[in-house]
């Protein structure tokens, strides 16, 4: 782990060329009585735990033109739209006072439906300058889209504000700064965890800065458990300067086919990955029916090695599904074949945790023993649900939980006095973290009585 000094103040200027604030564009702005579900959804729900809010966010589109053609909506309902020199998407969170020095986080995924990559700026509003979240080409742009909505581009940056605002709003934009016109389309539809977000921090200066990138699917994204690291992180005095790549039902083999994936990776100087693979899949290591999922955890480790050769690699032992045999889909003819890796939620818990031990061990890297823990609550707390209604994705009190265990992996130190207890009440938060502690820290396992 790099013990690096959190540097986020005004040098952010030397990033590239500051603007005036311009809102002198026609707007065309979203609201929750006649857009999409997932603009509905992005609205009312907008805070994104940003407390201090005292009101929900707001998207627009702001553009040069007086007319725009369309409904800025595309087939699944996210806000799209050709940008040309000039315009805009816009994110605002209102707020009613932050402090100069504090820290926002900005997450926003977004794609080209163009089928080609498109150039965009980046930017965040410091008192009446529009400012680059990350530093500029010799174009004038810092961030590129990707021609497919599926597996867009995801931003997760944080910046420090240099002024204070009072009875204003933090906000931040997708500006196009060439001439001609490209696609930028904001994913919305989701609402657990691949939406736009906003999380305002404060004022502290964390003592190091660690640096961490995520692969997995949707046992990753579902709430979100990567920014709920973060933010636990943060309240522990630790800056994770984290990235990510996840797609729903994605294997180690699906992300060793797909260049988005492979970029995040080769960017490179991770002091930690945290691989999360496709859980039916292993279960199956070692039968007829072997998805060589050993092997290619054992690829995805040597493709880490080379652009990051110091990094700790963990590889996740994720959860059972409620019932051990729900939600199966496409695998649902394992479960005929081998009924004994299916048969509970303990048998399925068992075996992932005997596999992807194994795996680990094989590719000489540690595990995130997130299992483990999961395995107790279940146990000690069967009235605290860590699952989602379909009973097999996380809920948010899992995502808290594989946080928690994500963090005592990295930090290897026990919770100060003053814990992130997220969107759980603190009593629950106490108990998944006291559980994260006694696996990560102390070793223990569920033992049946």
């Amino acid at each position: 782990m790099r013990k690096n000094l959190l540097i986020l103040v005004a040098s952010l200027l030397a990033l590239g060329a500051s603007a005036a604030v311009n809102d002198d564009c026609a707007v065309w702005r979203f609201t929750k009585n006649r857009e999409s579900k997932g603009v509905k959804n992005f609205i009312e729900s907008g805070l994104y735990n940003a407390a201090i809010a005292n009101k929900s966010a707001t998207l627009s589109f702001r553009h040069k033109n007086k007319v725009v053609d369309g409904e800025l909506l595309d087939a699944k309902g996210n806000p799209s739209a050709l940008l040309t020199k000039g315009d805009y998407w816009l994110f605002e969170l209102p707020v009613t006072k932050v402090e100069a020095g504090t820290v926002v986080d900005f997450v926003l995924p977004f794609a080209s439906e163009d089928k080609s990559v498109a150039s965009f700026l980046f930017e965040y509003r410091d008192g009446k300058k529009w400012l680059p979240v990350i530093a500029v080409d010799d174009s004038g742009n810092n961030v590129t889209s990707t021609p497919n909505v599926k597996h867009h581009r995801r931003l997760w940056h944080s910046v420090r504000l240099t002024q204070p605002i009072e009875n204003g709003a933090v906000a931040f934009r997708l500006r196009r700064v060439e001439k001609e016109p490209a696609v930028a389309t904001i994913t919305l539809t989701s609402s657990r965890g691949l939406q736009p977000q906003v999380y305002v921090y404060d004022t502290a200066v964390p003592r190091d800065t660690t640096k961490l990138l995520f692969i997995g699917n949707s046992y990753t994204f579902y709430h979100n458990y990567p920014m709920i690291f973060k933010q636990m992180a943060w309240r522990e005095g630790h800056f994770a300067d984290c990235n990510i790549f996840v797609s729903g039902g994605y294997t180690m083999k699906a992300h060793l086919a797909n260049k988005y994936s492979l970029e995040q990776i080769d960017k490179g100087g991770y002091d930690f990955v945290m691989l999360q693979d496709q859980s039916i899949q292993c279960t199956v290591n070692g039968t007829a029916d072997d998805y060589g999922c050993a092997k290619q955890v054992g690829i995805m480790v040597n493709r880490v090695r080379k652009s990051s050769p110091n990094a700790n690699i963990h590889l996740e032992i994720t959860w059972g599904r409620r019932y051990g045999n729900n939600n199966f889909g496409k695998y649902a003819p394992l479960l005929e074949k081998y009924p004994e890796f299916y048969a509970s939620y303990d048998a399925m818990q068992n075996r992932l945790i005997e596999i992807v031990s194994d795996e680990a061990k094989q590719s000489n890297i540690g595990t995130t023993p997130l299992g483990y823990a999961w395995q107790i609550v279940m146990h000690e707390r069967p009235e605290l649900n860590l699952y989602h209604t379909d009973n097999h994705h996380q809920s948010y009190a899992g995502s808290y939980l594989a946080a928690a265990v994500a963090y005592l992996t990295v930090y290897k130190q026990p919770f100060a006095q003053n814990p992130y207890n997220g969107l759980l009440k603190a009593s629950t938060a106490a108990y998944l973290r006291s559980v994260a502690e006694r696996v990560v820290l102390k070793g223990e396992k569920w033992v049946e009585k």
